[in-house]
């Protein structure tokens, strides 16, 4: 079971990482390629199946480290602040510090942004012109904070994958 978990873990976090990375580096500039109504229909069905698969890696990395530590017997080493004066203890908590941050980017990024530029006008509403412009600059401001979050994903990732797989060497420092 532990190695199963080991497994989940491992993948999880590959795809985690892998994902980010594509998403930022060759996705979001392939975007920008095509026409922006296109662009738009790719983004949207690419980043609904990206979101829901990356809350999966999210939640998966939750549940099995946690799982891992209880079926260790090690879940009480987390709140022994001894621990952390080790480079195995330093190198635990960084890792679970980037996966926070990934989270609460992630988080900001599925429940403000992406709402934000998946937000379409009504056609009950007869929208004015400075209604459209008001949306399109309120979309194109969610568009460059996206582009940040997801920077910032990439690099929160990888932390924390370097910390976690820091852990095999008994940490970095």
């Amino acid at each position: 079971m532990l190695l199963a978990l080991r497994l989940i873990h491992i993948f999880s976090a590959a795809f985690l990482v892998g994902a980010a990375i594509f998403n930022y580096f060759l996705l979001r500039p392939a975007l920008r390629l095509i026409p922006p109504a296109h662009a738009v229909v790719v983004a949207q069905r690419v980043g609904t199946l990206f979101t829901y698969l990356g809350w999966t890696a999210l939640v998966l990395l939750f549940l099995s480290g946690l799982s891992r530590l209880y079926m260790l017997g090690a879940l009480g080493i987390l709140i022994d602040l001894e621990l952390y004066t080790t480079s195995y203890g330093r190198s635990l908590a960084f890792m679970i510090l980037f996966w926070f941050l990934t989270v609460a980017s992630s988080t900001y990024m599925t429940f403000v942004l992406r709402p934000r530029l998946m937000n379409k006008l009504s056609v009950n509403a007869n929208p004015t012109l400075a209604d459209v412009e008001k949306r399109r600059a309120a979309q194109m401001k969610s568009s460059t904070l996206l582009d940040q979050f997801q920077l910032a994903n990439v690099i929160t990732a990888v932390l924390a994958l370097i910390s976690g797989t820091s852990l095999l060497h008994n940490g970095l420092f």
